[in-house]
């Protein structure tokens, strides 16, 4: 799902996306001509496997994000590093950002049951 920077003002755009056992449902609101805020959530669960004993473990997902979006090079004032994510055809592609967010949380470390008595 695509959404052109174009179409976004400064009242929130809604947006929804099932991703398999996951939902991902947020607002996107216009900054400035090239620069966009998404708030949005994950809910739902993922299979992992426990990075202590390696079984099968069925992941609950809560999790809540709030970045930015920008048509094209981001550049901040104060060469900070901040949570941008850059597109570069004008428009935001939602599935690319929820699946860049969603890896990135899975990256953690996450521990079955058995492993964290």
């Amino acid at each position: 799902m695509k959404i052109a920077f174009a179409k976004l003002s400064s009242v929130a755009y809604p947006f929804k996306l099932d991703l398999d056992n996951i939902v991902f449902e947020g607002t996107i609101t216009k900054v400035n001509p090239k620069l966009a805020k998404v708030k949005a959530s994950f809910k739902g669960f993922a299979y992992r496997n426990c990075d202590r004993c390696g079984d099968e473990m069925e992941l609950e997902i809560d999790q809540n994000v709030e970045l930015f979006a920008s048509d094209g090079i981001f550049k901040d004032e104060n060469n900070t590093l901040s949570d941008t994510m850059e597109f570069f055809d004008s428009h935001i592609d939602l599935i690319e950002l929820a699946t860049s967010e969603l890896q990135s949380y899975l990256s953690d470390y996450f521990y079955c049951n058995k492993c964290l008595n």
